[in-house]
Order: C-alpha cells, then structure tokens, then sequence
C-alpha cells in the first residue's frame, strides 16, 4: 500500500510539473533555468534543449521539438513506456530486454555519441544543438 502511495505522489508531481510548463512558462521570456554545464563550458549537454522541447511538444509543435533536443524526442517512446510501467507497477514483455546490459550499454554509446556530435562546429552536426 505505501508503494503505490508513493507512485501515485510521484505521478501526481510530475504531472503538476507539466502542467506549470505548459501554462506557466514561456521559454520566449528566458524564465526556464539555464543548464550549468553550457554555462560553465559553453558545450551543449544532451539534456540541453528538454524543457524547451517538452514545452513544444505540449503545445503540439512537433518541428520545433526536434529542433530543440531530437534525442528527446527519439526517446519519447521509451520514456513513455517508463511512465505506464511505474505507474501501473506491472511487468511488461519489454522488461526483459529493456534492463538487459546491451540494451543500456546500447544506450548509454547513444546518449554520448548525440553528446559528442551537437558540440561539433560544423553542418549537419550544429543543427542538433538547441
């Protein structure tokens, strides 16, 4: 019982936390925090660009989305998937291949080669940066 208690708080949060993006915030005013590894290296991170394309997203500008974090979006399936299992507190047939080593290390070159090419100066690589 307290499990699905904390899931239920957990989704609860996230959800609120949507909401105030999607009707509070306005990346256009510059009120969304900076990431402070940009800042401090003036390097894009592979988170940079989410919120900025999560609210985009919310507001069903799919193009502008991508153009703000594409490995977001490419992992919008994934993440969704996360989210029904968390709350629902089920095992689901991906499980098996999903928390296998391959797949995370599979992940994890992803995230890091996506890393290493929007920092690259030059086209096709720039357009992935924010």
């Amino acid at each position: 019982m307290r499990n699905r208690l904390l899931r239920s708080l957990i989704f609860i949060l996230a959800a609120g936390a949507i909401l105030l993006l999607y009707f509070f915030v306005k990346p256009a005013n510059g009120n969304l925090p900076k990431c402070l590894f940009h800042e401090m290296t003036n390097l894009y991170c592979p988170g940079c660009g989410v919120q900025r394309s999560l609210h985009a997203l919310l507001h069903g500008h799919v193009l502008e989305a991508i153009d703000y974090n594409l490995m977001f979006i490419l992992f919008m399936p994934l993440i969704i998937y996360f989210v029904v299992v968390f709350v629902l507190d089920k095992k689901y047939p991906l499980s098996s291949f999903i928390y296998t080593r391959t797949f995370s290390l599979s992940i994890l070159i992803f995230v890091i080669g996506f890393w290493v090419l929007r920092n690259l100066p030059f086209a096709p690589f720039n357009w992935l940066a924010p």
